[in-house]
């Protein structure tokens, strides 16, 4: 399998760091590229026909908080090339949208440790992209 660029959506949560351990690892044996994503969800669908969005000074400080967490990640890159995306939307289709739209090799993400029952209700993003992606997805557990 060729992997010359791979896709690692960040948050800053404890997953993420894992993903980012584990991305490093892959990308230091096949010298890939690293392309970190941050997906700013700046609003909440409420029903159907319904979408609340937030206030734009909530909005811009959300996108500079994600600029700052991709600026701290790809310091973690030493010798790595890396580049740094920063979308606004749903997370999970941000992420599915963007490997369809570049040249990627592998998403590597982690999954949360939510019960199935919770999972169930809830969804994750995780789960979003390994069943919606072309890519092939590495998800990592989170205990």
């Amino acid at each position: 399998m060729k992997v010359d660029t791979i896709l690692v959506p960040v948050d800053g949560s404890e997953g993420s760091l894992l993903a980012i351990d584990t991305a490093k690892a892959i990308a230091q044996k096949f010298d890939s590229k690293i392309v970190l994503i941050h997906v700013v969800d700046v609003g909440t669908r409420g029903t159907m026909h319904e979408f609340y969005s937030y206030d734009p000074v909530v909005e811009e400080a959300l996108i500079k908080r994600g600029e700052k967490l991709l600026d701290k990640e790809a310091l973690k890159f030493e010798d790595i090339k890396v580049e740094k995306i920063s979308l606004k939307g749903q997370a999970g289709d941000g992420i599915v949208t963007y490997a369809d739209e570049n040249p990627v090799d592998l998403i590597v993400m982690a999954t949360r440790g939510m019960t199935r029952v919770r999972r169930f209700f809830v969804g994750s993003v995780t789960n979003y992209v390994v069943h919606h992606s072309k890519v092939p997805v590495l998800a990592i557990p989170v205990e």
